[in-house]
């Protein structure tokens, strides 16, 4: 019964439900969930009372699905601010969830690096030091960034098709590959055949 009614509004609450009650199935259904469905569960009341471990399992997660990173750095700050007098202490372990050196430049100058909460803490100032070293190498293409907060997450890769020598190609489509199907994904607003793509930062060129 409760793995039928799973949801993305209720995934968090089966989560502890489960893990409470050692429900495995259940467990592993709820997780799966709150991966795929991060950015509409990051911003719930369920998301801000979840005990520390949690938040840090799920932020860390390799499959965590999130199409831009500031994402999971407001999810980790909007969990400390929740109860910041006992919460603040957890930060340095909170960064180092987020990819901080694939958040965009500016973002990472102008709100990052002069967060208050941020430099009154040498560990986490450290870690958001060196993100930007990594940042700058990355902007520079300046050698191979091997650092985990530079390492994309393995859900940050899509795989794009699109064109056609025969027809003209109107649509871009997306290789869902854990449902193993072909979605249209967006309209090419003029349609075209026999064309080079390429892609660019988070942007596909045609």
């Amino acid at each position: 019964f409760l793995e039928r009614n799973l949801h993305p509004s209720n995934c968090l609450g089966m989560l502890l439900l489960s893990d409470a009650h050692q429900c495995t199935k259940l467990s592993e259904l709820s997780w799966g969930m709150c991966l795929s469905n991060f950015p509409a569960i990051c911003k719930t009341e369920d998301f801000l009372q979840l005990p520390k471990d949690m938040v840090v399992q799920l932020l860390s997660h390799e499959e965590l699905e999130t199409e831009d990173e500031r994402l999971v750095y407001e999810a980790a700050f909007n969990w400390i601010n929740y109860d910041l007098e006992r919460r603040h202490c957890h930060l340095p372990e909170l960064l180092k969830t987020v990819r901080l050196a694939l958040l965009p430049a500016i973002f990472l100058m102008e709100n990052v690096s002069t967060e208050e909460l941020i430099n009154t803490q040498a560990k986490s100032k450290e870690l958001v030091d060196e993100a930007i070293r990594c940042k700058l190498k990355i902007l520079q293409n300046d050698g191979v960034v091997n650092s985990p907060c530079a390492r994309p997450r393995k859900t940050s890769h899509a795989l794009f098709l699109l064109g056609g020598q025969t027809f003209m190609c109107d649509k871009l489509y997306l290789v869902d590959q854990k449902a193993k199907e072909i979605i249209p994904k967006a309209d090419i607003p003029s349609p075209r055949k026999e064309f080079s793509a390429c892609a660019i930062g988070c942007k596909v060129y045609i």
